[in-house]
C-alpha cells in the first residue's frame, strides 16, 4: 500500500477560486488511493458516493455528469467524485486507484470544520481484498496463532470488546478473532482518538465489516456492549488497551450500580498496557473474572521494549527544534522496561542521562548502571537540569511542585498511553500565574511560559510521541503482541482460571502456546532459511 501519500489531505486555497462566467466556486479537494483491480474502480466509486450521500441525507443522490458523479450535500456545497487509475507493470493484476472528491459551490466557503467532516466521510474507504492480504503478510505470528487456535472456533461464544489503535494491524486483529468464531455483528471496537494515517480507512473497514466503532472516551460504551451481548446470549470478552474495561466495571460497582452484566456473563480481560495494569492495583481482589496480562508477560517486557524505547526517541527529537543534543542533560522518569531501553538509547547518542523511579529496585538498578539518580524526583530535576525529559510511568510523573523545580527550558516527552503522564492542568495553572505569560501551540507541541520567564514545551501536546502522526510500531513488531493477545483471548474464552490478576498465569499460557518457538524460528539465527515471512499454510 502507497503509505506515504494516503492521509487526509483536504486542498484548500487561500481564497476560493475566482468562478468563470458565474460557475460554481471550488473549495477543497481530496483523495483516497486504493489498491486494486482496474475494474474495481466503478464499484468502490459507487460505494464511496453512497457512503457521502447517505451522511448527507435523504435528498442526496449521487447523479451521472460528465464522466463524474455529482451529489449536492447541503445548500450551496455540491459533491463531484471521479475515479483515476494508475496502470502498474509489476503482474500482480492490481492498480493504484485514486477516488477523488471535489467540493464546490455557490457563495460563502463552508467552514474548515465541515469540509474536514465530508473528507473524513469520504476516507473512511474500506481495504481492499489485495490491501488486506499485504496486511495480513506483515503479520505471520498472529496468522500463525489463529492456525494453531481455530480449531473449535473458541471465541463462538463471546461478544468481543478490543480496545484499538486505528492502525492497520488492527484490521488483521479482528479479522483474526473472526477466524477464532467471534461474531462480528457481536463485535465492538473502542476507537483511541490518535492522528493516525490510516485512521479513517480503518474505521471504514471495521463498519464495513459489520463491527460496531464507539469512541472510547463514551462512558457508556462498556454498559452497551453488555447489554448487546447479553441479548445476543454471548458472554463478554475484552481486549483492552490503556484500562478502558475492567477498571470501569470495578468503579460502577463501587459507586452501587449494577454490574452491565452479569459478572458471571463476562469471560475475562485481556489487557497489554501497564497502564490499564496500574489502574488494577490494590483492586485485584474485587475482580469477578481473570485478568490475562500480557502487559507483565515477559514476552511483551523482553522482546517488545526496545521497539517501543527506539520509536519515542527517534520521534521526540524529530519534534525538538534543531538542537546540538550531544552533551545534553536528559532525564526519564520510570525505569521499567521500555524506560531502561530509553535511557540506553540517548547514552547511545551520547546525552548525559538521569534517572528516576518510585520502585527503589529500580532505582538502584539505574544507580548501578552508571545514570544519575535521586529518590526526590523534584531534587534530580534542579541538579540535573535536564533540557528533554521523557515521562514513562503510565501514571502522572510531574505536577505543580516538579514543573517549579526546572531552572532551564526543557522539553517534555511522554510514552505513556492518553495524556496523563504530565499533569496538563497543573502546567497551565502555573503560567496562569506569570503576568507575562504566553501560551503557544504548535502543529506538535504546546510551550507554556512559566513564572520567571522559564519556557516548557510538551510535545505532541502530552499524547505519546511514539503515537504522534504515525504508527506507533511497525506491523512487523506489533505482531508479537497482537499474537499473545489472540492467545489470551482464547485461554480466558477456554480455560476454568479463577478470577483476579496472575500474571504467571499469563506468562506460562503464552510460553506453552508455541508463539515464542514461532517468533525465534522466523527471525532467530535460521531465519535467512525461510523463503517469506507468511504463507497461507501459517493460517491452516
Amino acid at each position: 500500500m502507497e503509505r506515504e501519500t494516503n492521509t487526509l489531505t483536504v486542498r484548500r486555497p487561500e481564497r476560493p477560486v475566482a468562478p468563470a462566467a458565474d460557475g460554481p466556486v471550488s473549495f477543497a479537494a481530496t483523495t483516497v488511493e486504493v489498491t486494486g483491480a482496474p475494474e474495481d474502480g466503478p464499484h468502490l466509486l459507487h460505494r464511496a458516493a453512497r457512503r457521502l450521500c447517505e451522511a448527507a441525507g435523504p435528498g442526496a443522490v449521487p447523479v451521472h455528469a460528465g464522466g463524474e458523479l455529482t451529489a449536492r450535500l447541503a445548500p450551496g456545497l455540491q459533491a463531484s467524485m471521479f475515479v483515476s487509475t494508475e496502470m502498474r507493470g509489476d503482474g500482480a493484476g492490481t492498480s493504484l486507484l485514486r477516488l477523488n472528491l471535489r467540493l464546490s459551490g455557490r457563495g460563502a466557503a463552508p467552514s474548515t470544520a465541515s469540509l474536514d467532516h465530508w473528507a473524513e466521510i469520504w476516507h473512511r474507504q474500506a481495504f481492499s481484498a489485495p490491501e488486506v492480504e499485504r496486511v495480513a503478510g506483515e503479520l505471520p505470528l498472529m496468522s500463525a496463532a489463529v492456525g494453531r487456535l481455530r480449531h473449535g472456533k473458541p471465541l463462538a461464544g463471546c461478544a468481543v470488546l478490543v480496545t484499538g489503535h486505528f492502525l492497520t494491524d488492527l484490521v488483521h486483529l479482528v479479522g483474526c478473532l473472526a477466524e477464532l468464531g467471534a461474531p462480528l455483528d457481536a463485535m465492538t471496537v473502542l476507537r483511541k482518538d490518535y492522528a493516525y494515517q490510516w485512521r479513517h480507512r480503518v474505521h471504514g473497514h471495521l463498519v464495513d465489516q459489520g463491527v460496531r466503532v464507539v469512541d472510547a472516551a463514551d462512558p457508556r460504551a462498556v454498559e452497551e456492549h453488555a447489554e448487546r451481548a447479553r441479548g445476543l446470549g454471548l458472554r463478554c470478552l475484552a481486549l483492552d488497551d490503556g484500562g478502558y474495561v475492567a477498571p470501569a466495571l470495578l468503579d460502577r460497582a463501587r459507586q452501587g450500580s449494577p454490574w452491565p452484566a452479569a459478572a458471571g456473563d463476562w469471560a475475562g480481560v485481556v489487557e497489554q498496557t501497564m497502564s490499564g495494569i496500574y489502574k488494577l492495583r490494590g483492586r485485584e481482589a474485587e475482580l469477578p473474572f481473570p485478568v490475562f496480562s500480557v502487559a507483565q508477560s515477559r514476552l511483551k517486557g523482553r522482546i517488545e521494549s526496545y521497539w517501543i524505547a527506539e520509536k519515542a526517541v527517534s520521534t521526540a527529537l524529530e519534534l525538538l527544534p534543531v538542537l546540538k543534543m550531544e552533551g545534553q542533560p536528559a532525564l526519564v522518569i520510570g525505569y521499567g522496561n521500555v524506560g531502561s531501553q530509553i535511557a540506553a538509547l540517548l547514552t547511545q547518542r551520547r546525552m548525559r542521562v538521569a534517572v528516576h523511579d518510585a520502585d527503589i529496585l529500580h532505582l538502584i538498578d539505574a544507580h548501578e548502571s552508571g545514570y544519575v539518580t535521586d529518590r526526590d524526583l523534584a531534587v534530580l530535576l534542579e541538579r540535573h537540569e535536564p533540557l528533554l525529559v521523557f515521562g514513562v510511568t503510565g501514571r502522572t510523573s510531574m505536577s505543580t511542585r516538579e514543573f517549579e523545580a526546572l531552572r532551564r527550558p526543557a522539553y517534555l516527552a511522554s510514552v505513556s498511553s492518553r495524556d496523563i503522564e504530565f499533569d496538563l492542568p497543573a502546567l497551565d495553572a502555573l503560567a496562569a500565574r506569570n503576568p507575562a505569560a504566553r501560551s503557544v501551540t504548535g502543529p506538535s507541541s504546546r510551550t507554556h511560559t512559566l513564572p520567571g520567564g522559564l519556557d516548557v514545551t510538551v510535545l505532541a501536546g502530552g499524547r505519546p510521541v511514539n503515537f504522534h502522526e504515525t504508527d506507533s510500531i511497525s506491523n512487523l513488531h506489533s505482531d508479537l503482541v497482537y499474537a499473545g493477545m489472540l492467545t489470551g483471548a482464547c485461554a480466558v474464552a477456554t480455560r476454568q482460571a479463577p478470577p483476579g490478576l496472575d500474571p504467571s498465569w499469563a506468562d506460562a499460557v503464552l510460553e506453552e502456546s508455541g508463539l515464542l518457538q514461532d517468533y525465534y524460528e522466523r527471525y532467530g539465527p535460521a531465519a535467512t532459511a525461510r523463503p517469506a515471512p507468511w504463507t497461507a499454510a501459517d493460517r491452516r
